[in-house]
């Protein structure tokens, strides 16, 4: 475990933060006045459908994009601050998990989970054999991704995700495109990642069974509000509701 990844530290945080597109005549707002911050070592839901701005808070996190006002800080760092040699080396700690899973399909399973070592210059195969064997697939390093089934796919993306031994790891919809079983076993996985590495993990999804099964907190976010944030573990809200009526409620639906 990362020796400084304890609970009660802040990870990320968005400072008053707003992203707008477009010029004075035509402007979108993506993200309004957000402020909110993930703890170290926490599992942080951020919920919403399509539209609410998941896509940009995940774009801030990882440095592709920059606010329009405010700060999103990473480990206690404002990206926007960072010269790009020095944002290169701050996204090296960040790891992406896509919704797509994003394997190269001409590099085999190992290949794939080396890919980020490579583009840092490192060779490591006792890591890459090690991430493999973590997530379940050791058997499987000389298979291409065609070989594999949707969760394998998954599993090999997290691997690959973990071997630069990120501080951060940034899930995109990782279940959306697997069936009810396969996401147990993913959620399980990133459950097991936190425990085992420490990892601080985002969790952007519109699955409220998702953010239930593993998540601490989550961020619930509507047309770029952030509406409200719930504590997940929490059998009953103040008001008397169940976590998952709460957010229904927030939501509208």
């Amino acid at each position: 475990m990362h020796p400084s990844n304890t609970i009660g530290q802040s990870a990320v945080e968005f400072r008053e933060v707003t992203r707008t597109f477009g010029d004075s005549a035509h402007t979108v707002t993506a993200l309004d006045n957000v402020d909110f911050a993930i703890p170290r070592g926490s599992i942080f839901g951020v919920l919403g459908e399509s539209g609410a701005g998941k896509s940009t808070l995940l774009r801030l996190m990882n440095g592709l994009d920059h606010p329009t006002n405010g700060q999103v800080l990473v480990n206690g760092t404002d990206l926007a601050s960072l010269a790009r040699k020095q944002l290169n080396q701050m996204r090296h700690q960040i790891g992406v998990v896509f919704q797509s899973f994003n394997l190269v399909g001409n590099l085999t399973v190992e290949q794939n989970v080396a890919m980020p070592l490579r583009l840092q210059k490192r060779k490591d195969t006792a890591k890459v054999a090690a991430m493999l064997e973590f997530v379940g697939l050791g058997h499987r390093t000389k298979h291409y991704p065609a070989q594999l089934s949707g969760g394998e796919k998954q599993r090999v993306a997290i691997a690959r995700s973990l071997v630069t031994d990120p501080l951060l790891l940034l899930c995109d919809e990782p279940t959306s495109a697997l069936d009810t079983h396969t996401t147990g076993e993913i959620l399980e996985l990133l459950r097991t990642t936190r425990e085992r590495f420490g990892t601080t993990i985002v969790l952007v999804t519109h699955e409220l069974d998702a953010v239930k099964a593993i998540c601490d907190q989550a961020a619930i976010f509507e047309v770029g509000r952030l509406r409200d944030i719930v504590a997940v573990n929490a059998v009953q809200t103040d008001k008397g509701e169940t976590y998952l009526d709460h957010v229904r409620t927030v939501l509208g639906q």
